[in-house]
């Protein structure tokens, strides 16, 4: 009969990000030219800023490859609390725990709040969404999240979360994501406030407020938490996977309530025990560095550029699109259902965004996500964190296929 995996742990589904990276990895190794808009990451085009490769070697030759403790090494809880205050929060050490990635944090916190034999134990997520909120809830409960819509701004319905709340007492964690993946939507703050009404009237359940692209907001706009107005409820991730391209670098953390937190610091402990030392003692030196942000807006800066390029040539070459422009993250995501019914040169008929992704990769050489992996069927998703070749000639291949349809 050979082994059995839990049966939670066979309901959860590939990560599409990572599906979509091995298709477009096989076909480089073919030699074709692909244009990937697929994954989410920036290096090689924005690679790790100089400063932080620079302090995490001094680490390592510094032999700083200890243990730290389980909450994290201490110079760098201090430097994420001096950090959150330039974004307006007051976190003490002792609310702060240091995670393998920002994705790793999530999942700590649904170990440490969804409690699978607990009447409340159901997530809520928002539409369109990433994948780990899906997944994670399945595979820690074998319950699915409870997944609600957005509006075509992609910003959620508070009166749709408040009746929700007043009739389902089984809800113990609610995710916000801005800025958003995979729209690059950012919650303005009146919503923000609105929301922590909402929720601060139901005393135990929790907001997962992710914010990993908390540095990367365009046009004068200006990040704000939910943590701002729902403090006791709130639980902040960040991270440095997409602030400077530290995706390889897996170093996240949770900022909350101390008493919660010291559950977060134990969960930590006894499955991970601690994040590697050099790259907290790295990140802990760039922040010190960093305190007028001047090297992540550079990053947020040459990103706003590649969104301008692209949705420019989106605008002038992909005119059945339906799209509106991201006002943060690096992700942007049209709506493509108006190609729907059409006839590929091959006869085949797309009727689905999962099939149209593949006839641009087929066609165009060109990989995006689809939105139905995020919930949100008929878009899809381009992460433009990448080379302007890529951007300039992907987009002008990817109208050349859309043209060939009839």
């Amino acid at each position: 009969m050979g082994l059995m995996p839990s049966a939670w742990a066979q309901q959860i589904k590939p990560s599409p990000t990572l599906e979509i990276k091995s298709i477009a990895d096989s076909l480089r190794l073919e030699g074709k030219q692909i244009y990937d808009f697929g994954i989410g990451e920036m290096n090689p085009e924005l690679p790790v800023p100089h400063l932080l490769k620079t302090a995490i070697s001094e680490a390592v030759m510094g032999d700083a490859t200890h243990y730290s403790p389980e909450a994290g090494d201490p110079e760098l809880l201090d430097a994420v609390h001096a950090d959150l205050r330039l974004f307006g929060l007051n976190y003490s050490l002792s609310e702060i725990v240091v995670c393998p990635g920002p994705k790793d944090a999530f999942f700590k916190i649904c170990l440490g709040m969804l409690n699978p034999s607990s009447h409340r134990n159901r997530l809520v997520a928002f539409a369109p969404t990433y994948e780990s909120y899906e997944n994670l809830p399945i595979l820690l409960t074998g319950k699915p999240p409870i997944v609600l819509q957005t509006d075509a701004h992609f910003l959620p319905d508070p009166n749709e979360l408040a009746d929700l709340l007043n009739q389902d007492d089984t809800i113990a964690l609610i995710v916000l994501n801005s800025p958003n993946n995979p729209t690059g939507t950012v919650y303005p703050p009146s919503l923000l406030r609105e929301l922590a009404e909402i929720v601060g009237k139901h005393e135990q359940v929790c907001v997962l407020s992710d914010e990993v692209y908390r540095t990367v907001v365009y046009d004068n706009l200006e990040h704000m938490s939910i943590a701002s107005y729902l403090p006791h409820q709130t639980l902040l991730v960040g991270g440095m996977s997409k602030e400077v391209s530290g995706t390889g670098l897996r170093l996240g953390f949770i900022a909350g309530p101390e008493a919660t937190m010291r559950v977060m610091a134990n969960v930590e402990g006894n499955t991970s025990s601690c994040v590697n030392l050099p790259t907290q003692r790295g990140y802990a030196h760039f922040l010190r560095k960093d305190t007028d942000l001047r090297v992540r807006h550079q990053i947020r800066d040459a990103l706003r550029v590649r969104r301008d390029v692209l949705t420019e040539r989106f605008n002038s070459l992909v005119g059945e699109a339906v799209w509106k422009r991201p006002s943060g993250a690096f992700y942007f995501f049209p709506d493509m259902r108006n190609y729907y019914g059409r006839r590929t040169p091959g006869g085949h008929v797309l009727d689905t965004d999962a099939a149209l992704a593949l006839y641009l990769i087929e066609n165009a050489n060109v990989v995006t996500v689809p939105g139905s992996k995020f919930q949100r069927p008929g878009y899809l998703r381009f992460a433009y964190a990448v080379s302007f070749e890529t951007i300039n000639v992907g987009i002008q291949r990817l109208a050349e296929a859309l043209n060939q349809l009839c």
